[in-house]
């Protein structure tokens, strides 16, 4: 897929939430793109859960990575982070470099066994207190959305928001949220861990929860960033531009034209808006 935006436009403002922006590109590159920008870490599950609920009309609707991972190893239950190994920039290069050459991504079984005892150390814990929860199988399955509120996978990821998203999904049409994971077999035809990030699909894919998805290719990466993370970002970006020349056009103007831009790709708005941009670029060369 081509990598249509490094830079993260603005997606949504959500209401208690903050401003969800969109950056498109490899994952290791999608992650420098955020935290160069000030957002730490891709949005997490129950962050993007509560903002397709409260924008369901918006291209949150569609796929993202988010910040949790899947780990799996040979003989041993799968495990899913809140935060994924791979949010390690080294690690992440890695993981791309491997995907790209269409192997799953392994590293040291050490990996593994550090979650696992974070795993251990949580089991006694509600859901969605826990840092890292084993799966209840090897193998996909399916989870009812009227029972999200019940489950530990979807109160792990979605806490607060697990029933109020079930019941989101259900009103959409969707019945059961499927849970895709490595084929078991591959798994533990290796001796190494495995490591994956967790894609949440579309609204008109179920919203599953995908666990076996590579990094090969570029993607939507979402992050978030709080109102007082904007105001703080803004002090700073001034700071660091104070007493240079000043460009002749702003963030905001960027993340509108982008805007356009991603619309127009994704079918809802027509081709005519190009014209603003274009305008908008004409104007830059004078």
């Amino acid at each position: 897929m081509l990598i249509t935006s490094i830079i993260p436009g603005l997606e949504a403002e959500v209401e208690g939430l903050g401003y969800v922006y969109l950056t498109e590109a490899y994952f290791d590159q999608a992650l420098e793109s955020l935290r160069d920008f000030g957002i730490e870490n891709p949005i997490s599950a129950r962050n993007l859960a509560y903002a397709r609920t409260k924008n369901p009309e918006s291209s949150l609707r569609y796929g993202s990575y988010t910040k949790e991972g899947f780990l799996y190893l040979r003989n041993e239950p799968v495990l899913l982070a809140l935060d994924s190994p791979l949010l390690d920039i080294s690690l992440a290069r890695q993981a791309v470099k491997a995907n790209r050459k269409g192997d799953y991504f392994s590293t040291d079984k050490g990996v593994y066994n550090k979650y696992r005892e974070k795993a251990e150390e949580d089991k006694n814990k509600s859901p969605n207190g826990r840092r890292v929860i084993i799966l209840p199988g090897k193998k996909d399955y399916e989870i009812p959305t009227n029972r999200f509120n019940e489950d530990e996978l979807t109160l792990f990821l979605f806490k607060d928001q697990a029933e109020n998203y079930g019941n989101f999904l259900k009103e959409n049409g969707i019945d059961e949220m499927p849970v895709w994971l490595v084929d078991r077999n591959y798994v533990d035809s290796k001796e190494k861990a495995i490591l994956t990030q967790l894609w949440l699909h579309p609204l008109d894919s179920r919203s599953d929860v995908s666990g076996d998805r590579g990094l090969d290719y570029g993607n939507r990466v979402h992050g978030l960033l709080k109102k007082t993370d904007e105001v703080s970002r803004s002090q700073e970006l001034s700071s660091k531009t104070k007493g240079k020349i000043e460009l002749p056009y702003t963030q905001k103007q960027v993340e509108q034209m982008y805007k356009i831009i991603s619309e127009v790709r994704e079918g809802r708005l027509g081709t005519s808006k190009l014209e603003e941009v274009i305008n908008f670029l004409d104007k830059l060369k004078n």
